[in-house]
């Protein structure tokens, strides 16, 4: 690391990053040009941390965006409460993890005891063979020197070995980890990397894996608010697998590639991704993550999650002879009718005050729904990115619409039949029923 000599804006801060990065034991490469700080990997990958002393901010910028923190206290705290050098930690590991490259040994340092003096050329103009005879001298005394540097052994650091659960792949030693195994392991390959963490349990929630991706991925859980892995499975392009899991809060790692290596490092010629959201498994909650591509390139793509509540098979509704129906109330006081989207079947819950009938992005798929323009709807739970798409047929029933507007939102668990659809019917309600007919 160069720094700049005085009493330097952000020193102290800069001091406390450098011991970070000395702790991590990786080779990160800083510089110090004025109040901006540089650390680089041996990938060639950066992170910056530029301080504002004037206005108390700092700004840390890396290949997947930046981020402003101001003082609060003894604190740096962003917009979303996170805290700099938390935020930074978890950027280097992601950085480390992202290319194997990036885990080797620091270089090794010249320390100041043993650091040839540079060479001081002083001008004689008696005599050239005094000048020659200390060049001589000084040139022996570095190559000497040399040869005692390239005889000593370098010093290695080693990760402590994790042994991984039963009924698991063994891990590599540590001193293996950048060795790549060659060719890829069955799907569904499940590694274990967390002491006690159980895959098998009959009575955890069922966890089932999609991969629509056009690459292979690895699914990484980590320890929350860290990239410490508690087990990696890896998925083969347009499979699948399940598994169960002890409810609790888990954070989510995702590699693709095609060239495998490790169940620790994933993919040699590919990309480590972490997503900013956690993953909470809930106990009588079995969920489905399906991936999917959202792009032609090998990090272009989406996580869809679906949690499932397991229920009674709801009462279908009675027909009259010109197809009215007859919709009971269920015991959670909504109205449920049976349907299908390009042919998809699907069960919507009545809401009146939805202006657009909403699908799930799962149905959607299942439907070959292509054509969606990306739009912002306002939820209960917030601002969301979904999308509207034109669907040519729909029923209701044994009633047939064509040409319907439905919004698709991600994560949806429930399906809604919106006043879009509605104000197609003659509809009428009770405390115990509803009765939807043609116009």
């Amino acid at each position: 690391m160069t720094e700049r000599p005085g009493n330097e804006p952000g020193n102290a801060l800069f001091a406390h990053i450098r011991q970070m990065v000395d702790e991590r034991g990786v080779d990160i490469h800083l510089t110090v040009n004025g109040n901006a700080l540089r650390l680089e990997f041996a990938d060639g990958q950066r992170i910056i941390v530029n301080f504002d002393e004037q206005a108390r901010k700092v700004w840390l910028a890396a290949r997947s965006g930046g981020t402003e923190f101001t003082q609060s206290g003894d604190a740096w705290l962003a917009h979303d409460r996170s805290e700099l050098f938390a935020k930074l930690a978890e950027l280097i590991e992601q950085t480390i993890a992202s290319n194997a490259v990036n885990r080797r040994a620091p270089m090794a340092q010249t320390s100041p005891a043993t650091r040839p003096q540079p060479l001081i050329h002083y001008e004689v103009k008696e005599s050239h063979g005094l000048r020659n005879a200390l060049i001589v001298i000084l040139a022996a005394a570095l190559g000497f020197w040399a040869a005692l540097r390239l005889s000593q052994p370098q010093e290695v650091r080693e990760t402590p070995k994790i042994t991984p659960a039963a009924q698991t792949v063994t891990l590599p030693a540590a001193n293996e980890e950048r060795k790549c195994a060659g060719g890829f392991p069955p799907n569904g390959t499940i590694t274990v990397f967390a002491d006690g963490l159980r895959t098998d349990g009959p009575n955890d929630p069922e966890i089932t894996l999609r991969n629509d991706h056009a690459y292979p991925l690895l699914f990484v859980l980590t320890e929350p608010g860290t990239v410490i892995p508690m087990l990696s499975i890896l998925l083969h392009a347009k499979q699948s697998t399940s598994l169960h899991l002890p409810a609790g809060r888990y954070d989510l790692m995702f590699g693709t590639g095609n060239v495998w290596c490790n169940p620790r490092v994933g993919f040699s010629d590919g990309h480590t991704i972490k997503f900013d959201k956690s993953l909470t498994v809930q106990m009588d909650r079995p969920m489905q993550l399906v991936m999917q591509s959202s792009g032609a390139g090998m990090d272009d793509f989406q996580l869809f999650v679906q949690t499932a509540t397991p229920q009674e098979p709801m009462p279908q509704p009675t027909y009259s002879g010109n197809g009215t129906m007859e919709v009971p109330r269920q015991h959670n006081g909504h109205f449920y009718l049976p349907g299908t989207i390009a042919g998809v079947p699907v069960t919507f819950m009545v809401d009146t005050g939805a202006s657009v009938t909403s699908i799930s992005s799962d149905i959607a798929r299942q439907a070959g729904i292509r054509n969606c323009k990306e739009v912002q709807f306002q939820t209960a739970n917030g601002t969301a990115t979904g999308c509207i798409a034109l669907v040519p047929r729909m029923t209701l029933g044994n009633f047939v619409l064509q040409n319907i507007t439905v919004a698709v939102m991600p994560n949806m668990e429930t399906n809604l039949l919106g006043a879009n659809v509605l104000r197609n019917f003659q509809v009428s309600q009770s405390d115990s029923g509803m009765l939807i007919g043609p116009r």
